[in-house]
């Protein structure tokens, strides 16, 4: 299983069912992320590292903030889900990279949500 599974799912799915060309650019940089971050995390035999550079987990966390779009993320900052991804946005480093998976898939599971709930601007 793939340390940012989530994160990338949601990630996926948003670029595939996007109507904004931005939005779709925006994916495949938070994708291109999470595949530096994945590499980064295993190490010869698959196995994950120790630790992750803080700073692969902030640039994983940009992208997400830059997918979800910062007007969004201010519009919805009393959703649970986004709180605690504003929160972490301001930590001097991120948590553990399954904690980063999980609040990152949430955001974004919220953002571009299968059932069209949330609006899909590019923020």
């Amino acid at each position: 299983m793939r340390p940012f599974g989530k994160t990338r799912a949601a990630a996926e799915y948003a670029a595939l069912h996007a109507r904004a060309d931005l939005v779709r650019v925006r994916a495949a940089a938070l994708l291109q992320e999470l595949e530096a971050s994945e590499t980064a995390l295993a190490d010869g035999n698959g196995r994950e590292r120790a630790a992750v550079s803080a700073a692969l987990l902030r640039g994983l966390v940009i992208a997400v903030r830059d997918l979800a779009g910062p007007a969004w993320l201010d519009a919805c900052a009393d959703d649970p889900d986004v709180a605690a991804f504003t929160a972490m946005q301001a930590t001097a480093s991120p948590p553990d990279p399954r904690v980063v998976d999980e609040i990152c898939s949430r955001v974004l599971w919220a953002r571009f949500s299968p059932a069209g709930t949330r609006s899909e601007g590019a923020g």
